[in-house]
């Protein structure tokens, strides 16, 4: 499996091309077989590293990239590379992914959230008067918090959305229940949690994760709230016109969110200036349950007494 992660080519332009064409026979020849069996990888490392070792180590050694690998031995499929994998090696890799433990191999992204300095100019969107007679609700922070918390959540699942817009929004819209109402802190990190939790969309994003990220934005004040609900509303708009969504549904969505915007430039988004605050007493309570019941567990079981059935707490996963 690792043959192909750091292959060296031999400078010598005799042995160079033979030794390739020699790799290439035996390669393809493996993949025809489709056989992941280790009698077989152990010899084709034999057969690999036997040739490698005529080459001059002196030289300078040329790492070929994994994609030009594949590219160079013309595989057709995941499957093709799957199937040379063993048992061990396969569900190593599914437990990577469950546990998240793959994302380490991933490029770090730039999150707009996460730079030193923004420079971001509100859009001019309607004042707050003009949107609604009625005053705001005492709850908004609250809403724009649960709203964050979505935006966040589909910003780390998908890096560019403009190659998955439909699942980008198809995802938001899953987590996004724009009826209910969130009176604290709490209780709109809860709801997401259990909306992130209880479908499939978070196998790659842990709430955890969402809510401490969430916490950095929400750090920059109203004219970073803003900015996420105007990517929305212009994340809605672009999907209306790929798959229309029904005017009653497409007008709703889109007025409340640009409700939210105005909101967050107005002076009640004042209030949004302590929720980071609240979010770090939240999480850090949440860690100390968390921490406290391991302990309870070890304790438990070194004292030879019998470990709790169930969770004290609704744990987070990534907190």
């Amino acid at each position: 499996k690792q043959w192909y992660q750091r292959r060296v080519r031999d400078k010598a332009p005799n042995h160079a091309t033979c030794s390739e064409n020699f790799y290439r026979e035996q390669v393809e020849g493996e993949l025809k077989q489709r056989s992941s069996s280790r009698e077989n990888q152990e010899k084709m490392m034999s057969i690999l590293q036997r040739e490698h070792g005529s080459a001059d180590l002196d030289d300078e050694e040329e790492e070929v990239s994994l994609t030009e690998l594949i590219k160079e031995l013309n595989i057709k499929s995941e499957n093709e590379l799957w199937e040379m994998l063993t048992k061990t090696e396969k569900d190593a890799f599914i437990k990577s992914l469950k546990t998240g433990s793959i994302t380490t191999l991933l490029k770090p992204r730039e999150l707009w959230w996460m730079k030193e300095s923004i420079i971001y100019k509100p859009t001019k969107t309607a004042k707050l008067e003009k949107l609604s007679l009625k005053p705001p609700s005492e709850f908004m922070q609250y809403l724009v918090l649960y709203v964050s918390l979505c935006y966040v959540h589909v910003e780390l699942m998908f890096p560019d959305k403009k190659d998955v817009l439909l699942d980008y929004w198809s995802t938001f819209s899953t987590l996004w229940n724009q009826d209910m109402v969130y009176t604290t802190t709490e209780a709109a990190c809860i709801a997401y949690s259990d909306a992130a939790c209880t479908s499939s969309i978070n196998q790659f994003v842990a709430p955890g994760d969402v809510i401490k990220n969430t916490c950095t934005l929400l750090k920059r004040g109203g004219l970073a709230a803003e900015r996420v609900c105007c990517e929305i509303v212009s994340t809605l708009s672009k999907v209306h016109k790929v798959q229309p969504l029904t005017k009653s549904d497409y007008t709703k969505k889109k007025k409340k969110l640009q409700f939210f915007a105005s909101w967050c430039l107005s002076a009640y988004a004042e209030c949004l200036r302590s929720l980071p605050l609240e979010l770090e007493i939240y999480i850090s309570r949440l860690e100390n349950e968390n921490r406290n019941f391991e302990n309870a567990v070890s304790s438990g079981l070194h004292s030879g007494s019998t470990a709790p059935t169930g969770p004290l707490i609704e744990e987070i996963p990534g907190v």
